[in-house]
This record gives structure tokens, C-alpha cells and sequence, in this order.
């Protein structure tokens, strides 16, 4: 888990042009589709409902061999190699049931054409690729605009050459002073909790207030990006040089890249042997499915080797689109929201309860659990693994307890 400083996320138009550029002599069979979640109203365009839609969207296409792109103005871009649209078509139907209510919809028995643009790419190569180039564009401008913001109130953004002085700091930089860890635990009503792992984080914040001051990693999310792929090679190396290894097991979130290099490996002959089995790489559900294929070969790589595999970032809202077993992850973890009561309905409580059932009570997590609140509505869904301050506190209370018990 990064402790990141915003919840900006990175754009993904570049990488979105690069990979339709790959595509110019692999035109055959594949088509994409541009779909423009922005023309929706904005009470529909609210962070948790577009990150639904997302959510509902790649979970209904996942079984299809493409790539998934959401562009900076909340629109997606998805386009795969399938001799069927069914699925895709099928994906897009619920999304117009999602948001049915929208005028956007209103009086239509099909999908508006305005909403909706398709890309066969044996014919419609270049405008595809003209698209992307303009999506790009858009996608800069934006940036430059929420940099100015950035400046106007004070917070100095994140620049190429920064970027290579920053680089080079946190090679240097004693990452142990950042280090956080944060216990996973079974909870069970009239039992003390029961460790399971620990997860190793950096926190982000911290490490910005330190080493720039005044200055916000977050306003240019590529660079950003980068400096999540530094930080991962320094999180792998710290905990290789631990001196005074943890029996313990532990988990880190880790970038699906940072996993396929160099660096993952020496890791896994240093730090594996003594934990074989024992281990978790996290990975955010947004880094899951922008490349599908490097997921999925990274997946068996950290099967074959021993780790087992965290899918992290689901709410209680997106849980119902995606089927742990079929991705492949050995456990998920459904991110705790402080608004979770107001959204989550009565009715909607055995719902759920038996898709946790169905993925696994001992194989699903509810983290970030800072108040009681957290663990009893957990509870009710049939959870018993929970990670957060609530559950550092019982931890740390179970413990005082068994000491003082102990003959002196």
C-alpha cells in the first residue's frame, strides 16, 4: 500500500497512443471503443460512481484479450481482439442500466451513438490512431491547467529535471525512517485478534515532506508513476537487508512492471527461502487491468515461485464485478470507506454477504478499519480477515493483556 499524498491518478492517453501505434501492423480482428462517461451529469460523475462504472465495465470484458484505458476526463477506451462484440456490447448495456436515469438516456431504446464510438481498426486504422493523438493532447493540457492550480495555491509541481535529482535522493535515502507496517489479523467475536501478515508500505506523504518540501509528487502523474517504480526497488532492497529477518509473513504492493524486473528476482532469492509460501504482492486493481497480459504472466510467475497474490482496491460496491478465482488472485481486499453505511443499503447486506461467501471468507480482507464501525459491518458480510488502526489498537490490547497475565 503506497500512502499516497493525492488521490490524483495518473492519465493514461500516452500509454493509450503508444499502444495504438504497436498496433499499426496488428490490425486484424481487433476493435475498439471510445466510451464517454464525461457526457454523463455530474451527480452521475461523482468519483465512486465512475470508478463503479469502471469497475462493472472491466470486470464484463475481462475474459476478452484487450486493454482497458480511462482517460482523464472519466471516458474509456477499450479495445481488444475478439471476432464477437457480444461482450463488449453486453458490458456497455449495463452500463447504460447503471445510469438509466441519465439524460443522456433518456427515451432511448438503444445505446446513443454519441456515447458510444466504435473503432474497426482493419478500417478505421487512422482515425483511431488520430484520436489517441488528440486524446493525448487534451490529456496535457489538463495537466497543465491542474498545475497552475497547483502553483496558484502554493505547491510547486514535480519537473522532468527534478525528477532525476529526486531519483537520485531516494536512492540514497534511508527508507527505513519511511517504513510502515500494519498488521492483518482474524477477528472473532470473544477471541484476541490473530496475526496473519504484516503489509510494508512507504509513506508517500512523509517522504515528500521530508526531501521536497513544497513540492506535490502528484502534479504530473507520469512522472509520479516513475517514482512509484523507484520506490518499489528501494522497498524490495531495504527488506533484503534486514538484518533481523521477521519470522513473520508480509505483504508488499508492488507495480505489475517492478514484478517483471530484475530487481523482483533477487528479492525472490533472498527474501522467499525463508518465508516460501508465506508471502503477498498486492496489486492495485487500476495497474491490473491496464495491461491484462503482463498481469496475468506476472501472476503465474509469483504462483510458480510461491507468493500468493492480492487483488487490492475493491469497495463493497465493486466487489460484485470481479470473480476472485477466475482472475486468479488468492485473496482481495475491499477498501473500508468512512461513507460506507449511507451506500450500503439494507437489502444489499446478504448480497454481499454471499459474494464473500462465494469468494472465500478466509481469502477476503477489509482494510483501512479505523473504527469499530468498520469491523461490525465486516462482520455482518462474513469477513473475518480485517487491516487498520481499530485493529492495531485490539492487537496492541490482546498483547498488553497476554503479558500481564504471564508469571513474572
Amino acid at each position: 500500500m503506497l500512502d499516497q499524498a493525492s488521490s490524483r491518478a495518473p492519465t493514461q492517453e500516452p500509454a493509450l497512443e503508444d499502444y495504438v501505434e504497436r498496433l499499426a501492423r496488428q490490425r486484424a480482428g481487433r476493435v475498439g471503443v471510445h466510451i464517454r462517461l464525461s457526457q454523463l451529469t455530474r451527480a452521475n460523475r461523482r468519483p465512486h460512481h465512475v470508478s463503479l462504472a469502471t469497475d462493472m465495465f472491466a470486470g464484463s470484458v475481462q475474459p476478452l484479450e484487450g486493454r482497458l484505458f480511462v482517460l482523464h476526463n472519466q471516458d474509456l477506451v477499450f479495445i481488444a481482439r475478439t471476432p464477437k462484440l457480444t461482450a463488449i456490447d453486453r458490458a456497455i448495456d449495463r452500463l447504460r442500466t447503471l445510469f438509466s436515469e441519465d439524460p443522456v438516456f433518456a427515451d432511448q431504446d438503444a445505446i446513443p451513438e454519441s456515447f458510444c464510438t466504435w473503432y474497426r481498426l482493419e478500417e478505421d486504422f487512422e482515425s483511431l490512431q488520430e484520436a489517441a493523438r488528440q486524446w493525448r493532447q487534451d490529456a496535457e493540457q489538463a495537466q497543465i491547467d491542474y498545475v497552475r492550480k497547483d502553483a496558484s495555491e502554493g505547491l510547486a509541481p514535480i519537473d522532468p529535471e527534478l525528477l532525476a535529482r529526486l531519483e537520485y535522493t531516494l536512492g540514497k535515502t534511508d527508507m527505513t525512517n519511511f517504513a510502515r507496517r500494519q498488521l492483518v489479523c482474524t477477528l472473532i467475536k470473544g477471541q484476541p485478534p490473530q496475526p496473519l501478515f504484516e503489509e510494508n508500505y512507504v509513506s508517500i506523504l512523509e517522504l515528500q515532506n521530508r526531501i521536497t518540501p513544497g513540492v506535490n509528487w502528484l502534479a504530473e502523474p507520469w512522472l509520479f508513476r516513475r517514482i512509484t517504480h523507484t520506490l518499489d526497488r528501494r522497498l524490495m532492497a531495504m527488506l533484503m537487508k534486514n538484518d533481523a529477518p521477521d519470522p513473520r509473513p508480509f505483504s508488499i504492493n508492488l507495480n505489475v512492471t517492478s514484478v517483471l524486473g530484475p530487481e523482483f528476482r533477487h528479492f525472490d532469492e533472498i527474501v522467499s527461502k525463508r518465508l516460501r509460501g508465506r508471502l503477498v504482492i498486492e496489486f492495485n486493481k487500476l495497474d491490473v487491468f491496464a495491461d491484462m497480459g503482463a498481469f496475468l504472466f506476472a501472476r503465474d510467475f509469483l504462483h510458480e515461485r510461491g507468493f500468493r497474490v492480492c487483488l487490492d482496491g475493491l469497495t463493497h460496491l465493486t466487489l460484485p464485478y470481479y470473480n476472485r478465482a477466475r482472475l486468479g488472485f488468492d485473496l482481495i481486499k475491499l477498501i473500508w470507506r468512512p461513507d460506507g453505511l449511507e451506500d450500503m443499503l439494507p437489502d444489499m447486506i446478504p448480497a454481499l454477504r454471499d459474494i464473500v461467501r462465494e469468494a472465500g471468507q478466509a481469502r477476503t480482507i477489509l482494510c483501512r478499519c479505523d473504527t469499530a464501525s468498520a469491523i461490525n459491518v465486516g462482520q455482518q458480510l462474513g469477513i473475518v480477515m480485517f487491516q487498520g488502526r481499530y485493529v492495531d489498537m485490539l492487537h496492541g490490547l490482546a498483547t498488553k493483556r497476554a503479558a500481564q497475565r504471564r508469571p513474572s
